[in-house]
């Protein structure tokens, strides 16, 4: 039964990859739309990160370039979707919610469970989309006509908006028409204030719910809630929204600085995660945590992200010229030449290879 069910998890893991390399340039509207109905969550809910905020500011700097692109790399979806993990008690965990539904109890046979679990594992997947990485929206600052005979007819500004069927919520026309008679496109604030009074969408609210203010915000990550604020975070913004951006990375590093990191193994938020600590470069902890749990394969799975993400790095070149690398030759590569934490991740090497040691000599005195 374990082999039957091995196997429906990689009939839909290969389904859901080969979705995802047909479609992995279309992040459009439906897939931010994907991204906020998942969770079904909604709702509201001290510590000094000055230091935090300025590094990742200068990150943020040496990084000009759209995360989108090394993001949706068909490699890098791979090996993200295999870090995230599949644990199906995880993905259906029982959430209080309104509508939610009474457990079933029922009688099968071997096959008719084996057909539950392979549609509970597809359905598991879908659960399991990550959110899209892009980088932060450019402003809108467009005047279309000044027109000062206009000027003085109102007090306020008016806000004109198209609301034509069928039309994308990200092309839709917005101007405003200043008091003072200029013509100008709508700002993305204006625009995400009026689409929702228009157009409102499940679980998002006008203006910023009070839990993503800074010192709320870190009241509840103090509090472990990583999971739900990154769930509030992808219904309540685009995820082009610097909002959004400075939200879902302020969560990241506070499970980045606590060593968290289980908090969302098969959630749809793990492997954006992963992505961010790669892409900025700090997969030390993250690194170390995957051979303290002896984790193999996760753990080249992860600096063979580094080097996709990265690959002019010394330790990318250094695995290219060898002919056929180990996984800890190339673990070492990485500690040796590109880790920002050398040392702590050599030990954990070295610590990894006495427990294997220690493994193999039990295994041949039985």
């Amino acid at each position: 039964m374990a082999a039957s069910m091995k196997c429906a998890w990689a009939r839909c893991l290969s389904t859901i990859l080969l979705n995802s390399t047909k479609h992995r340039c279309q992040i459009s509207q439906p897939l931010y739309a994907s991204c906020s109905n998942i969770s079904g969550d909604s709702g509201e809910g001290g510590t000094d990160q000055t230091g935090q905020e300025a590094g990742l500011a200068d990150d943020t700097k040496k990084h000009r370039r759209d995360p989108g692109k090394a993001f949706t790399d068909v490699r890098v979806q791979k090996i993200l979707l295999r870090l995230t993990g599949l644990d199906l008690d995880k993905v259906y965990e029982y959430r209080a919610a309104k509508g939610a539904g009474v457990a079933k109890v029922a009688l099968m046979s071997d096959q008719q469970l084996k057909k539950v679990y392979e549609s509970a594992s597809y359905k598991a997947l879908r659960k399991l989309q990550m959110p899209p990485v892009l980088g932060a929206r450019e402003p809108i600052d467009e005047v279309l006509s000044e027109d000062p005979e206009l000027e003085g007819l109102n007090t306020s500004k008016l806000v004109f908006i198209d609301i034509s069927q069928r039309v994308p919520l990200k092309k839709r026309t917005i101007v405003v028409r200043e008091p003072n008679g200029t013509l100008r496109k709508a700002s993305w604030e204006e625009r995400d204030v009026t689409l929702q009074k228009y157009f409102p969408q499940s679980g998002r609210k006008i203006g910023l719910p009070r839990m993503f203010q800074q010192d709320n915000l870190e009241c509840m990550l103090d509090d472990g809630k990583h999971e739900y604020i990154l769930n509030r975070a992808c219904s309540q913004f685009e995820i082009d929204d610097p909002e959004y951006i400075r939200v879902t990375q302020r969560t990241y590093e506070h499970i980045h600085s606590n060593g968290k990191f289980e908090d969302l193994r098969s959630t749809r938020h793990f492997g954006p995660m992963i992505f961010y600590f790669t892409y900025y470069k700090k997969i030390d902890k993250l690194l170390v945590a995957f051979l303290e749990e002896e984790s193999l394969e996760d753990s080249v799975d992860l600096v063979k992200l580094y080097h996709i993400v990265h690959p002019s790095c010394k330790s990318a070149e250094k695995v290219a010229s060898m002919p056929d690398p180990t996984p800890l030759e190339i673990i070492g590569a990485f500690a040796e030449m590109d880790a920002t934490q050398k040392s702590l991740v050599q030990q954990a090497i070295q610590t990894y290879e006495k427990e294997c040691d220690s493994t193999d000599s039990t295994q041949l005195r039985r």
